[in-house]
């Protein structure tokens, strides 16, 4: 009866599978948004991935959950996802294989008894849907996997993609100047330049319209026709710069390009003002010193670190976003009869202003408590409902609209957010294509993402290693913990054994007048 009871008991273990997920997100256990994208593949995709053997363990760990992702995909598939695993290290013919599909290897340092050697290793897969092929050329480690399986599933099934519109024509980057935000826009849209706009207007069939950092004025018909394509329901992301500023010459000249009028009507203004901001970014800073030339990393207070989010889908699960000479949002203007605000992105509790030129944007000056008067700033903000027409009261314009139907925009201060390269407004602290935080590119894509309607993806891209940063604190705290690291624990061994001294003295006193 009890061999019987094991077998049956063992039969059944490999038909039903018990897994509890104990993580904050449930990073292992598939979301509804993925187990629909499964469920709705009609023919087959099959993944090759390309891992190496005998990876270290933070990367052996990454290729296990790979696995167990694609497994779980397969199940809601109904068998439509096939994956199989592939060491291309186990001969020349297998790494020619991978290098010519898309994976490249990286070089990894392995430590063995006590020596450091180099190994080629490979991290990525392949996916194929009919003719089709996507290729994730390294899985990184700590990043959402379920978001990567799912959205390259995604991109190859969808039949028609959403267009998303990116102004172009005064001064905004172009698409390789914000190739980290394009990349992950063509994986579930079409992204279109836009250019004049000032005959032909926003196309319908838009359903994002993405307005940039534009460095020039834009003419009156061309801010007709953004204005008329969001009273007709349209829906749009503007990332201005207020302030133009050309660190190198330490200036910084306030700006105008006629988009701060659209959004004074529609009741949600950049203010011309630079917000500095206690927890922020290190620089570095080029020093003469004699016949010497030194670099000194220090803080500098006009790019702010971002970790105070909205727990608003669009932000909710961010960690950190960096912006370059940000600009407040007046969130005071809003028509709460008819609109609903949402700040999506704000400052530290420790915040400054800069208002009114000349703005000083010298790195090196020295900072007083009172220049950290503010705090909770807006620096990001969707606002929802029905919105004025800026030219409705225009006696020389005949609009079609003047006031919107039922419509939404994203607004941040920063129009260089999404800038890695090519140009943005920062030129003295970057000259050459730099890698963003995915904060910033996450809450760029979430924002077109929740516009569109498309939000099942949305959560998941901040679905991984939750990244887990030291509070900053006070310098007389760091003095105090200090000292108390230091001393505390003589105190309290001098302590112990100043106890035990009189204890062992008190009992032999005891003894002798018992005469023992």
């Amino acid at each position: 009866l009890l061999l019987g009871i094991i077998i049956a008991a063992n039969m059944l273990a490999n038909e039903v599978v018990l897994r509890i997920d104990l993580t904050e997100n449930n990073r292992y256990t598939l979301s509804q948004a993925s187990e629909e994208i499964a469920e709705s593949i009609e023919n087959p995709v099959t993944v090759t991935a390309y891992f190496s053997e005998d990876l270290p363990p933070q990367l052996s760990r990454a290729k296990d959950e790979f696995r167990n992702f694609l497994e779980e995909f397969r199940a809601y598939s109904d068998g439509n996802l096939e994956y199989q695993f592939v060491n291309p290290n186990e001969d020349e013919q297998s790494e020619k294989k991978a290098q010519q599909a898309g994976v490249r290897p990286v070089t990894l340092d392995v430590r063995k008894r006590d020596q450091i050697s180099q190994k080629r290793a490979y991290l990525g897969a392949v996916f194929r849907y009919g003719e089709d092929k996507e290729v994730l050329p390294i899985i990184r480690p700590g990043a959402s996997l379920e978001y990567n399986i799912a959205s390259t599933v995604k991109q190859l099934t969808v039949k028609e993609k959403p267009k998303v519109g990116l102004l172009q024509g005064h001064g905004e980057p172009d698409q390789k100047s914000i190739n980290q935000l394009s990349r992950q826009l063509r994986q579930q849209y079409n992204l279109v330049n836009l250019t004049e706009i000032d005959t032909a207007g926003v196309p319908a069939d838009i359903e994002v319209l993405m307005v940039i950092n534009p460095n020039q004025k834009l003419s009156n018909d061309e801010l007709v026709a953004i204005d008329q394509y969001l009273m007709s329901g349209g829906r749009a992301i503007f990332a201005l710069n207020r302030i133009n500023t050309q660190v190198q010459r330490g200036r910084a000249d306030i700006l105008n390009t006629g988009i701060e009028k659209l959004l004074a009507s529609y009741n949600v203004p950049v203010n011309a003002n630079l917000v500095r901001d206690m927890n922020s970014s290190r620089i570095q800073v080029r020093q003469q010193r004699g016949m010497f030339s030194i670099t000194n990393q220090v803080r500098y207070p006009y790019i702010p670190m971002v970790n105070n989010f909205a727990e608003h889908p669009i932000s909710k699960g961010l960690e950190t976003s960096v912006f370059q000479f940000v600009s407040s949002i007046d969130t005071t203007a809003v028509d709460t009869t008819r609109q609903n605000l949402t700040v999506l992105a704000r400052s530290s509790d420790r915040t400054g202003l800069s208002s009114g030129e000349p703005f000083n944007l010298n790195p090196m000056q020295e900072w007083q408590q009172q220049s950290f008067d503010h705090s909770n700033l807006a620096l990001g903000a969707l606002i929802e409902g029905r919105f004025t027409s800026a030219f409705a009261d225009a006696d020389t314009l005949d609009v079609t609209r003047n006031e919107s139907i039922k419509t939404s925009m994203v607004v941040f201060g920063d129009g260089d957010f999404v800038v890695n390269g090519g140009g943005g407004q920062a030129q003295g602290l970057q000259q050459q294509q730099q890698r963003l935080p995915e904060g910033n590119i996450n809450l760029a894509v979430n924002s077109v993402d929740w516009l569109a309607d498309d939000t099942g993806l949305i959560a998941l891209r901040t679905k991984g290693v939750s990244n887990r940063p030291l509070m900053n604190i006070e310098e007389g705290t760091k003095t105090l913990l200090k000292y108390l690291n230091t001393f505390l624990p003589i105190v309290l061994v001098l302590g112990i054994g100043f106890y035990r001294y009189r204890r062992q003295k008190s009992r032999r006193n005891h003894w002798l007048e018992e005469g023992i």
